[in-house]
């Protein structure tokens, strides 16, 4: 059966910003303005319009007859009656490489029977720009859930790492064909930079063999040892490593020539193939934003040896990689 427009609703009260930190997003709340553009559209300011092939919605500010929006005033909204389209907005944001980043947008549609729009919102982790009568997407975008939130508004979510020093954020819908009104509309929207995650770096993983890691450090002290190193680059590091019980050292024998017996404290192991997988403990990742990197393994005893990598997360010739050092040893003495 047919559904009719339902009356305005009482408006969502504006919620704390999802994410924590700065919106790096510009006009994400749809309240600083719209530009207009040919044919008759107005779009919301520092944002722009896409759509694939030859079919065109109408892209609008909320209206007296289609008032809804999620907070403030304005929402942005695009529609066509009888043909669905495949359109969004999307906006380019400079960020830090191979840092973490979360866009929540608020959207809802409207139909006057149930149609499925299969919406989402995505990261494209290149930055590219996107335009008009597009005929593919890129196939390495980060897209949220597809979720119709049906004459309601819904948050869409989606998380992923950039690849380089500009991303972008895009919204997206294709309804299934029907012959009805197809209304999009989009607000409350919000980039934010995640800090690095408590778990492992992932991969792919390659040897630093451009000097990115440097001046690696180590300091022992009763049963921690602090470990220093630099970066050429701003990046998040962390060290992966694994500790091996030694046996006791020999007793000296009185009777022959007195010998002293020292642990070696610090020795580098020479270039070879590292075998990551056998470092199965790892310390926290540090902030993207820093050169200097330090970090305490704890919980040691006398005699045991300690190897470790340095892990470091950064831009490589054509994605983001985790770079890694060459082992380093200590005996704790």
């Amino acid at each position: 059966m047919a559904k009719a427009d339902p009356p305005p609703e009482p408006q969502a009260e504006p919620q704390a910003p999802l994410g924590g930190g700065e919106n790096l997003l510009r006009n994400g709340n749809m309240e600083e303005g719209f530009y207009w553009k040919y044919p008759n559209h107005f779009v919301a300011n520092d944002w722009q319009r896409w759509w694939l092939g030859e079919i065109i919605p109408e892209y609008d500010d909320v209206r007296p007859w289609r008032p809804w929006h999620y907070d403030g005033a304005h929402a942005q909204v695009y529609f066509k009656w009888g043909v669905p389209y495949t359109a969004g907005i999307f906006q380019q944001v400079t960020v830090t490489p191979c840092a973490q980043y979360q866009f929540n947008m608020y959207g809802r549609n409207h139909s006057n029977v149930y149609v499925n729009h299969h919406t989402r919102i995505g990261i494209d982790p290149w930055g590219r720009e996107y335009g008009l009568y597009m005929t593919e997407l890129p196939d390495d975008v980060a897209w949220s859930e597809e979720q119709t939130y049906y004459y309601e508004w819904g948050l869409h979510t989606v998380i992923t790492e950039s690849q380089a020093e500009t991303i972008t954020v895009l919204t997206y819908v294709s309804p299934d064909p029907y012959y009805t009104t197809f209304d999009t509309l989009w607000d409350a929207g919000s980039l934010f930079e995640l800090p690095p995650s408590p778990a492992r770096f992932s991969g792919p993983f390659i040897p630093d063999s451009n000097g990115i890691i440097t001046a690696i450090t180590t300091t022992t002290q009763g049963g921690s040892v602090l470990v220093t190193w630099g970066t050429s680059q701003p990046a998040s590091s962390q060290l992966w490593y694994q500790v091996i019980d030694l046996p006791p050292l020999p007793t000296p024998n009185p009777s022959l020539t007195q010998r002293r017996y020292l642990p070696m404290v610090v020795r580098a192991v020479s270039p070879q193939p590292v075998s990551i997988a056998k470092y199965t403990l790892y310390t926290q990742a540090d902030a993207y934003d820093t050169t200097f990197h330090q970090t305490v393994i704890n919980s040691l005893w006398p005699r045991q040896l300690v190897e470790f990598i340095v892990m470091v997360r950064a831009p490589g010739e054509d994605r983001c990689y985790t770079f890694y050092s060459q082992p380093v040893q200590i005996i704790t003495p």
